[in-house]
């Protein structure tokens, strides 16, 4: 089911869960030095200001308030890159709900170590992501668990639409929303909100060209299921679009942006020296840096006011 104003059920139920969280609403702050030599107006939405440093917790924490007492004796299955999972076990472990998730083989061994210390079980089962989420929604059936698939259970949205309202109680209306594109499930309650709010905000998807499969299909192209992910941003790592979240956000997102691979590492670099967005220890910048996990995760850009202007 899609929502499409700011004032339903389902965002009114996310926000209420959300507002019980003292790290909630996350930071929206100016991005002065990079706006200032881009001329124009940028706002960073500070999702790694989360206890697991990404917006995932907001869904996990809505799904299972809404969920976890229907929820089978063997609890949930999911299957992600880090976050997704992260996010899920630390929300079960406040309901005392076993989850399981299933990781692709490379999975950032820090996220997989917070897993297991959130009581989340780690199995790692695949070269890739859509590998492991179809090898978790099988294993959950022959196991009697609830397979939760992210992007697909609507309470992942509804937690990502508390971002939007957040944004969009900022006094004046956004220009541009820029949203990093994954599943969907973040620009979807993002852009829900934007578009009831303020529908001539323009919304953009950011999605990697390493990863360009969520892109080829909401522009009506054709994309190899069979050909490699390759990016940096591993949240992002989508090889096989959910084909009715697509259908969805072609009537939420004005346009697709596809960001070179190449200009990854230096974005986290800019923001690390420019904006003092420290995502990981600088000690350990060189270390993660050759498997960076984080950029274009974590942050919507906001541009505001498009053309350079005295405020």
């Amino acid at each position: 089911m899609t929502f499409r104003t700011d004032d339903t059920p389902e965002l009114k139920f996310a926000s209420e869960v959300l507002s019980n969280e003292r790290w909630t609403p996350t930071p929206l702050l100016p991005a002065t030095v990079i706006g200032n030599r881009l001329g124009f107006d940028l706002w960073l939405k500070r999702e790694d200001c989360t206890p697991i440093g990404s917006f995932k917790l907001r869904g996990a924490l809505v799904a299972m308030a809404r969920m976890a007492d229907s929820l089978p004796p063997r609890g949930v299955y999911v299957a992600s890159a880090g976050n997704y999972g992260l996010a899920i076990a630390v929300a079960g472990q406040r309901r005392g709900v076993p989850v399981t998730v299933v990781v692709p083989e490379g999975a950032t061994p820090s996220k997989l170590e917070r897993i297991r210390l959130s009581g989340g079980q780690v199995v790692v089962h695949g070269s890739d992501f859509d590998i492991a989420k179809d090898f978790a929604r099988s294993k959950a059936a022959k196991d009697g668990a609830a397979f939760w698939e992210d992007g697909v259970i609507e309470e992942t949205a509804h937690g990502a639409a508390t971002i939007g309202a957040e944004i969009a109680d900022h006094s004046e209306p956004w220009d541009w929303v820029v949203v990093p594109l994954g599943n969907g499930s973040l620009i979807k309650g993002i852009a829900s909100v934007i578009k009831a709010r303020s529908p001539d905000t323009t919304v953009i998807a950011a999605v990697p060209t390493g990863s360009p499969a969520m892109a080829l299909a909401l522009r009506g192209g054709s994309w190899d299921e069979s050909a490699p992910v390759e990016t940096l941003a591993d949240g992002l790592a989508v090889r096989v679009p959910i084909m009715p979240i697509v259908a969805e956000l072609k009537e939420l997102v004005d346009d697709v942006w596809l960001v070179d691979e190449s200009s990854l590492l230096p974005a986290v670099k800019s923001l690390l020296e420019l904006e003092q967005v420290e995502l990981i220890k600088r000690s350990e910048l060189k270390r993660v840096l050759p498997r960076s996990y984080m950029t274009m995760k974590l942050i919507s850009m906001l541009i505001k006011d498009c053309y350079p202007k005295k405020i």
